[in-house]
């Protein structure tokens, strides 16, 4: 039996500058009955997909019902092949556009999905409030995400599973509790 839950992984670098994404990617592999792995920039590193992608990504989102978003917060948005990634996948006439259509078929393939986000910023936690340099929570900071499910018909869970203050020298120990934390969370899902 395939996993429930498909875990899309959106850095730049994940093999190599990355110690967060990277940490928890490997903690997903070890599960593979509960997690199925895409690391965008893996399989997409010219930043393009084209038709076969396209359908690659679609038939991955058509076989799960649990759909999380990983990567790190640049600029208080993700990176820009996720971006893409939705620009392209997320067609008219498959992800919407058939508002009076059943959850599953055209126009309405992600009508009762459910999406997640999991995110690290270099930032402090304390930042990411209304009083912050961020000013903005990251229950806001996911907004996109948010409206993009409604939009489609799916959900979204309204808090992400963050890991803050990653600029600043995280430590081993920090770094595999989040692991942990990150394992718990999705399995709450």
């Amino acid at each position: 039996m395939a996993a429930s839950t498909l875990v899309v992984i959106a850095h730049p670098d994940l093999t190599g500058s990355s110690r967060v994404n990277r940490r928890w990617a490997e903690k997903l592999a070890k599960h593979p009955d509960e997690f199925d792995v895409r690391d965008l920039y893996a399989l997409y590193p010219s930043g393009v997909l084209d038709e076969a992608g396209i359908a690659a990504e679609r038939a991955a989102l058509e076989a799960h019902d649990i759909i999380i978003f990983q990567f790190p917060v640049y600029w208080y948005s993700a990176p820009a092949l996720l971006r893409t990634w939705t620009d392209e996948v997320y067609g008219f006439g498959w992800a919407y556009g058939g508002e009076d259509a059943a959850p599953g078929e055209p126009g309405r393939k992600l009508a009762g999905k459910k999406f997640a986000v999991a995110m690290c910023a270099g930032d402090i936690e304390g930042n990411y409030c209304a009083e912050g340099t961020v000013g903005f929570t990251p229950s806001e900071v996911i907004v996109p995400f948010r409206a993009t499910a409604n939009y489609v018909g799916a959900t979204c869970e309204p808090e992400p599973f963050c890991l803050f203050g990653t600029e600043n020298g995280l430590g081993d120990e920090e770094l595999e509790a989040s692991a942990a934390a990150y394992l718990s969370w999705l399995r709450t899902l």
